[in-house]
C-alpha cells in the first residue's frame, strides 16, 4: 500500500480509477425503491456501475465527455438518481453541479472528501448522508489492495442515519 501511495504522488493526479463490483453491489439496498432509472455521468465502456445496475433492474443512462456528453453541461431529459465515481481531482466541481441539479445521489468519494472549510458547509447546507464501507476498495487489478478509503457521498436518499457502516 505504501508503494501505492509513492506512486500516485510521483504520478498527480490518476482520475481513470474503475469502480469495481463490490463497491457497487454494496449500495444496492440504499437505492431506494421509487429509483427505475440512473444516470452514471462518468461510465465508459465496459462501467462496472452499469453492468451491475442493469443486472439488478435499473435503467442505466450513460454518459462520458469522451463520447461528447460532458456532465458540466448535458444532463438526461428524465432520471431518478446519479450514480457516479467522480474523477476525483474534480470532486468539488461535481458535487457543486450535482447539488445544482438538485437530484438524489451517490457518489464515490475519498473520504477524505470530509476536509476542508468549502466542502464542510456545503455538507452542512445540503445535509450529505454517507455510507461508509468497513474495507478499502481495489481499484487498479494489478495492485493488491488501495492505500485510501472511499465511501458514498449520498443526497435526498432520506437514509435512517447520516453515517452508516457498511459490512463489506
Amino acid at each position: 500500500m505504501i508503494q501505492n501511495k509513492i506512486d500516485y504522488i510521483k504520478r498527480g493526479a490518476f482520475d481513470e480509477l474503475y469502480t469495481p463490483k463490490e463497491a457497487i453491489e454494496c449500495i444496492l439496498p440504499y437505492i431506494p425503491d421509487t429509483v427505475k432509472v440512473i444516470w452514471e455521468c462518468t461510465a465508459i465502456e465496459n462501467s462496472e456501475i452499469v453492468t451491475v445496475l442493469k443486472a439488478n433492474g435499473f435503467e442505466v443512462i450513460k454518459s462520458h465527455i469522451k463520447d461528447g456528453l460532458d456532465f458540466f453541461e448535458y444532463e438526461p431529459q428524465h432520471y431518478d438518481l446519479i450514480i457516479t465515481n467522480p474523477p476525483y481531482s474534480f470532486k468539488d466541481q461535481f458535487l457543486k453541479r450535482a447539488f445544482e441539479l438538485d437530484k438524489p445521489f451517490m457518489m464515490l468519494l475519498p473520504i477524505t472528501t470530509l476536509e476542508g472549510k468549502k466542502r464542510s458547509k456545503m455538507f452542512q447546507q445540503h445535509k450529505v448522508q454517507i455510507l461508509i464501507p468497513s474495507k478499502r476498495f481495489n481499484f487498479i487489478k494489478e495492485k493488491k489492495g488501495s492505500w485510501f478509503q472511499t465511501s458514498w457521498f449520498t443526497w435526498k436518499l432520506n437514509l435512517k442515519n447520516d453515517l452508516i457502516f457498511m459490512n463489506v
